[in-house]
């Protein structure tokens, strides 16, 4: 009798243990096809766009990691749409832009074009099909030349403006003579002062190195003393000059010019953006854009400052930590 109880105990126990397991099985089942739910739901809102919020935040659950992962993966995926999108806009605003730019000179180019071609269809020096006198066809040819490296000017300025903002070209940055980065470009900007009999004043180190790329940071500099010849008055005066303290190598260029309005320090430095002095200088509003994102990509910064006359631009470059370091 002892042992037939304690058999039917013994029996009675593995029942309620095998029927446990099943309760439990069948308990852990529905969760986890409720979990699976859970995940099916939220990852049918990601692809139909509606924004997830979280149903178990401080949780350890395993619905509750995925729903914060899942909510993570979504954020991403606004971000690089968001991203996309700015792309988008900003090769529109540039496609745009470049249009707006490219109007005037070839318009100018079909012009001269058509007076071009009423001067050989007209070689007695009869009026043309408008009734005008024929235009010499030397002056034609000179205003194309004109137009063309106005095109041509804008076309390079376009394709670097695009490669640096997307990284496509590297700078290069070395230990390398300063001075020599700046004189190289004297040269290249002499023949423009000349033509405006403008002077440098200039006031450099015996030395000054760091790390720079000599040919972007080289047009950089360029385009700060085309700024300054370009809006100087005919007979006037640059002074440009190189100091170094701690932090920075800082090369100032000050022109006597038109300089800008109150609020503008900043502004000159956009994209196709010209001062409200501005009025028969030519340019296109891209030489300070241009030279801004050259000194940003070595590390430094340019400032703008309005003067009694003229405007200041400066150009800080970081100093190399080996020169920190002496």
């Amino acid at each position: 009798m002892p042992g037939t109880v304690w058999i039917g105990i013994i029996a009675a126990l593995a029942a309620g243990a095998a029927l446990g397991a099943y309760l439990m099985y069948r308990y852990q089942s529905a969760m986890r096809r409720k979990e699976l739910e859970n995940i099916e739901e939220l990852t049918e809102k990601i692809l139909d766009g509606k924004k997830l919020t979280a149903k178990t935040p401080g949780e350890e659950t395993m619905i509750a990691k995925t729903e914060h992962q899942l909510i993570r993966v979504q954020e991403m995926l606004e971000g690089r749409t968001g991203d996309a999108e700015k792309s988008r806009d900003e090769i529109r605003r540039l496609i745009a832009e470049i249009a707006h730019q490219m109007r005037t000179p070839l318009a100018n180019m079909e012009s001269y074009m058509e007076l071009l071609r009423e001067t050989v269809e007209n070689p007695d020096g009869s009026p043309g099909a408008d009734g005008n006198p024929d235009f010499p066809a030397d002056a034609c040819l000179s205003a194309l030349e004109q137009s063309e490296r106005k095109l041509r000017f804008l076309v390079e300025s376009f394709v670097k403006m695009s490669r640096l903002d997307q990284h496509v070209i590297q700078i290069r940055r070395e230990e390398s003579d300063l001075l020599k980065t700046i004189r190289n470009t004297f040269g290249q900007i002499r023949g423009r002062a000349e033509e405006k009999k403008i002077c440098f004043d200039i006031d450099l180190p015996h030395t000054a190195r760091c790390m720079h790329d000599p040919n972007w940071l080289g047009e950089a500099v360029f385009n700060l003393l085309d700024n300054a010849v370009k809006y100087s008055l005919p007979g006037g005066v640059i002074r440009v000059s190189l100091t170094e303290n701690e932090m920075y190598l800082k090369l100032c260029v000050r022109d006597y010019g038109i300089g800008i309005e109150p609020g503008e320090e900043n502004r000159i430095f956009r994209r196709f953006y010209r001062g409200k002095r501005v009025t028969d200088q030519e340019g296109f509003g891209i030489g300070l854009y241009l030279a801004r994102k050259i000194v940003n990509l070595h590390g430094g910064f340019l400032i703008a400052k309005r003067m009694n006359q003229g405007l200041m631009i400066e150009m800080n470059l970081p100093v190399s930590r080996e020169r920190k370091s002496a």
